[in-house]
C-alpha cells in the first residue's frame, strides 16, 4: 500500500510540474517583465524570443548549449517544451515499469532507472541528429567549394557566389548559405554572418573553410585558390578517415560482440530454464551481481569504443 501511494504521489508531482513548467514559462509574473520581453521582441531573433525569461535568467549557460544543439538538430522545440518532453519520458518509464512490477520494491528500483534512461532519451535523439546533420552538410561542403571557387574565377563577388550555390545545392547546405545571405542583407557583416554560420552547424570542416576566408579578407589573397586548397585538404581528411574506418571495423564488430554476449546468453539461458535462471532476478546477492555485470560490460563497451575512435 505504502509503493502505490507513493507512486500515486510521484505521478501527481510530474504531472503537477509538467503543467506548472509550461504555464510558468508561457506567462509573465510582473508588468515589468511583460515590458521587457516586448522590448526584447524587437531585437532578439526568433531562437531566443523562444526561451522563456525564467530560462534566461537563470541557467542561461545551459539554456544557450541546448538552444544551439536544437538548433543543430533542426528540431522547432522551445527550451521547456523540450524540458518538458524529457520528464515526461522519465515518468512514462517509472510508471510502466510500476505497473509491471505491480508495484514492488524491486520494481520501483528498476522504475527509477528506467526514469533515467527515459529523461536521456531525448539527449541521446537530438546529439543523432545533429550527427546526422553535420554529417549530411560536411557531404555537401566540397561540392559547395567547387562552385564558390568556380563563380570567384567568373568574376562574381563572394556574396553573389554563395547566393548561387545555394540556388544549385540542397539542404543543409542550401538552407545554411540562405540563412547567411539573410543576415547580410539585414546588416550583419559577412564576418559575424560567417561565425553564427559556424555555430549554427557546429562543423570543425566549416570551421577550416571560415578561418581560411576570414584570413584572406584580412591579408588578402586569390579567395578561388584559398578554396580550392581547403577543399584538398578536406577531401584528403575524409580519405585517411576512410581508411581509419576500414582498419578499425573488425575492432568495433568485436567490441559490440563481446559486449552484447552476455545479454543474449542471460536471454537463451531465460528461454531454456527460466527457474535456474530466475534466481538472479530475484535474489537480492543475484540482483547485485547483476548490477556489477552490467556496470562492466557497459565499462567495457565504452572502453573499446574509445580505443578505436581516431581523431583526425
Amino acid at each position: 500500500m505504502a509503493l502505490e501511494l507513493l507512486a500515486t504521489l510521484a505521478a501527481f508531482v510530474g504531472v503537477f510540474l509538467v503543467v506548472v513548467g509550461f504555464f510558468q514559462a508561457r506567462r509573465s509574473q510582473t508588468d515589468a517583465q511583460r515590458r521587457l520581453q516586448t522590448l526584447a521582441s524587437y531585437s532578439a531573433d526568433e531562437t531566443e524570443r523562444s526561451v522563456p525569461l525564467a530560462l534566461r535568467q537563470h541557467g542561461s549557460a545551459w539554456v544557450e548549449r541546448t538552444r544551439i544543439q536544437l538548433d543543430r538538430a533542426g528540431l522547432a522545440l522551445k527550451i521547456h517544451e523540450y524540458v518538458a518532453l524529457r520528464i515526461l519520458f522519465a515518468l512514462g518509464g517509472f510508471l510502466l515499469l510500476l505497473l509491471i512490477g505491480n508495484a514492488t520494491t524491486f520494481a520501483v528500483l528498476i522504475g527509477l532507472a528506467a526514469a533515467a534512461v527515459g529523461y536521456m532519451l531525448p539527449v541521446i535523439y537530438v546529439h543523432t541528429r545533429v550527427e546526422r546533420q553535420v554529417r549530411r552538410f560536411n557531404d555537401q561542403l566540397e561540392e559547395m567549394l567547387g562552385m564558390v571557387s568556380n563563380s570567384l574565377r567568373a568574376g562574381f563577388g563572394l556574396l553573389q557566389a554563395l547566393d548561387l550555390a545555394a540556388e544549385q545545392l540542397q539542404p543543409p547546405m542550401s538552407t545554411e548559405l540562405d540563412h547567411v545571405l539573410r543576415d547580410t542583407r539585414m546588416g550583419s557583416t559577412l564576418e559575424d554572418a560567417l561565425a553564427k554560420l559556424s555555430q549554427r552547424v557546429g562543423s570543425y570542416d566549416l570551421d577550416v573553410v571560415i578561418t581560411a576566408i576570414l584570413v584572406q579578407r584580412s591579408v588578402g589573397s586569390n579567395l578561388s585558390e584559398v578554396l580550392d586548397k581547403v577543399a584538398h585538404t578536406i577531401r584528403e581528411r575524409v580519405r585517411i578517415k576512410g581508411e581509419i574506418n576500414t582498419l578499425t571495423a573488425q575492432k568495433k564488430l568485436s567490441g559490440w560482440i563481446v559486449g552484447l554476449m552476455p545479454v543474449a546468453f542471460v536471454i537463451m539461458m531465460l528461454a531454456l530454464n527460466f527457474d535456474y535462471m530466475s534466481t538472479l532476478f530475484t535474489d537480492p546477492t543475484g540482483r547485485v551481481m547483476l548490477a556489477i555485470a552490467v556496470s562492466l560490460d557497459v565499462i567495457g563497451i565504452l572502453t573499446i569504443k574509445r580505443i578505436v575512435s581516431v581523431d583526425v
